[in-house]
Formats: structure tokens, sequence, C-alpha cells
């Protein structure tokens, strides 16, 4: 068996000082390595708490976010006992940046349908975590300010903010809800064997239904139209 082990690379911008984006990279004894590209409300978290476990490092890192929503930080940080946050583990929300070519990474993701993705942010962000950036809005509210560009809550951000536009720039893609493939893949690269656990899962008391965000759904295929090419596009790398 290999042994993995994993780095923080960031990227600067041309002050050679303001981070734009920086990811984890892991590093196999045989040289290899492997880059996951994060996308808020992609299974993110969940892919966060495999990859602790692949590094047998989970007793490090807390998630209590489906047991306490983030506006009542204090009472989380009451029960963390110094833990480190799982959203900590991967840096947040990274801007898309490609990989040197000297890291020889395989570079994998996740994508998703941009209506179920836009539910299940508003579900859990807006109703959950009830995030300062769009509390309370209606869900027409927040449609308005993403048609202004206004993404406030970088979950609602296009995943080409995060992937780029070419699905050709991966090794490896998968789309949700199907992403056993995708996890089976990083099992053999850690070559251990881990089930992914279902996290941020909490949608609130009166969560809103896809029949109601269907009324907006040509509004919805306008704002993601760059997301729809790229999913539109995937050819061969889709697992």
């Amino acid at each position: 068996m290999y042994k993995v082990e994993s780095r923080v690379i960031k990227f600067l911008g041309e002050d050679n000082k303001t981070v734009i984006s920086a990811y984890r990279i892991f590093q196999r004894s045989d040289g290899k390595n492997l880059v996951f590209y994060p996308v808020p409300k992609n299974a993110n978290s969940s892919f966060k708490k495999l990859f602790v476990e692949l590094l047998s490092i989970e007793k490090d890192y807390l998630f209590l976010d489906d047991e306490i929503p983030m506006y009542q930080k204090e009472e989380y940080k009451s029960n963390s006992n110094k833990n480190l946050w799982l959203w900590s583990f991967l840096p947040p929300k990274p801007k898309f940046t490609v990989m040197p070519s000297s890291l020889n990474a395989i570079k994998i993701a996740v994508v998703r349908d941009p209506i179920e993705r836009f539910l299940s942010a508003y579900n859990n962000r807006v109703i959950w975590h009830k995030d300062i950036n769009f509390n309370n809005l209606s869900i027409k509210d927040v449609i308005e300010k993403l048609k202004r560009k206004s993404f406030d809550n970088q979950h609602f951000l296009p995943q080409t903010f995060f992937l780029g536009n070419d699905p050709n720039y991966f090794n490896y893609l998968t789309k949700m809800p199907s992403i056993d493939g995708l996890v089976d893949y990083i099992n053999q690269f850690f070559g251990k064997n881990f089930k992914i656990k279902k996290l941020q899962t909490n949608h609130g008391k009166n969560p809103i239904s896809m029949e109601e965000v269907s009324k907006f759904s040509n509004e919805l295929r306008h704002i993601y139209k760059k997301d729809y090419e790229f999913i539109n596009s995937i050819k061969g790398n889709l697992l």
C-alpha cells in the first residue's frame, strides 16, 4: 500500500501577495498526485469527510453543521473541543486555477444539475444556516440578485467559477447523484475502501420544494447557462 500525504498549494495574484486560489494536493509515495476541485453544494462536505477518513485524521475535524446551524456559531464553538472545523480541510471556494504541469496531478471534480444545486443551496444555506448574505430572502429575491450578478453568498456562484469552462481539463468528473464511480477511484488511489457519508442534509423545518423552484427554471437556466454548457459537453471522462 502506498503512503499518501497532503499539503495545500496556493496561487497568488499579480501583486504576489493576495491568495486568489488554493487547493489541497494528495501526494502518493510512488509520485502520483491527486487534486480535488471543490464546488459548494456538490457533495463538498461529504468528500471532505471522506478525505480526512482516508488520511486517518478524522478525529481532528469536527462536523456539526447538520445539528447546529452556522448562525449559532457560539454554540458550535462551545462544542468544538478545539477541533478543527471540517470545512477548513479543503481551502474554501477557490476560483478555478490551472494546476502547474510540473505537478503531473490527476484532477477530479463533481458536477450537479444547476437547478437542483440552487434548491440545495437555498434550503441549506438560506433556510437552515441563515447565512448573513441572502438571509430571509425569498427565492425570487435571490434570483433577482443573481441576475444582477450579485453573488454575495458564494454558495450560489456558477460551477464554472470553480471548474473553468473546459471539462476536458479534468481527468475524471462525476455527476450527482451518481458519485460512486469517483468515490471508488479515490479509494483506489489511497488503497483503501471507505463509504462516503451524506452531509449538509439539514434543510430546516420548511424546505422549499423542486415544484416551487421549477417556476423559475427559465431564469435559472439563463443564470447558469455556462454550467449547462459545461455539463452537456462532458465526454469520456465521466465516472
